[in-house]
């Protein structure tokens, strides 16, 4: 994964172009339609942020240049959309019965982000508590952002990726995303505190010392 490189620039590159098809194509109608604020913006493009994150993750990885806390975000947003996206067409195909070639070819990708996520999280090196609190904190903001009731006209919730079926699967979605991102993060944080003997005194140390 980290030595061949045609493979890594290859697979790097299919996935920062999946960024920017992602947030054009499939987010860019729907920013421009419901006009979110724009400090949300980070938060809408979910999918397409987390391909970005891994081409550039991949990279670094293979240049010896990791960067701990993005490799961390790269594994949370690939597992957690990609599960995500899944599970969705899932219950759209038992609902419609609809198995149209775009819903396929989404699972098929979004299959492919959630493999990509588990394998980077091998690559994590040194423990870090911190990073998982700053991946953490941008998780539950980002389902704030999706589900609160916070943005008008969006059926009592925030702003929740386009969807077919409008609002139909957003209940399930919310608990999936929920879910997740606890499941995630209890994994960093595991990982963080697995690697050789942690004590509160140095966790403490370590959060309290980049401040």
């Amino acid at each position: 994964m980290v030595s061949a490189p045609r493979l890594v620039y290859g697979l790097a590159g299919l996935n920062i172009l999946g960024f920017f098809i992602g947030t054009v194509f499939w987010y860019g109608g729907f920013i421009q339609a419901n006009q979110p604020p724009p400090w949300a913006y980070p938060f809408i493009p979910d999918s397409p942020l987390s391909t970005l994150l891994f081409g550039l993750a991949l990279i670094l990885l293979h240049r010896r240049h990791s960067n701990d806390l993005l490799n961390r975000f790269a594994i949370g947003f690939n597992i957690k959309y990609g599960t995500w996206t899944m599970l969705f067409w899932a219950l759209y195909w038992v609902r419609t019965g609809d198995l149209n070639p775009v819903s396929l070819l989404m699972f098929a990708t979004h299959l492919g982000m959630t493999v990509e996520g588990l394998l980077l999280f091998q690559y994590l090196q040194r423990p870090n508590v911190y990073n998982s609190l700053v991946v953490f904190a941008w998780f539950v903001v980002g389902d704030i952002v999706d589900y609160a009731p916070i943005a008008p006209g969006r059926d009592g919730y925030g702003w929740y990726p386009p969807l077919p079926l409008g609002t139909a699967l957003v209940p399930a979605m919310m608990v999936h995303a929920i879910l997740m991102t606890w499941i995630l993060n209890a994994m960093l944080f595991l990982q963080s505190l697995a690697r050789g003997p942690r004590t509160l005194g140095v966790i403490y140390r370590q959060v309290v010392g980049r401040r």
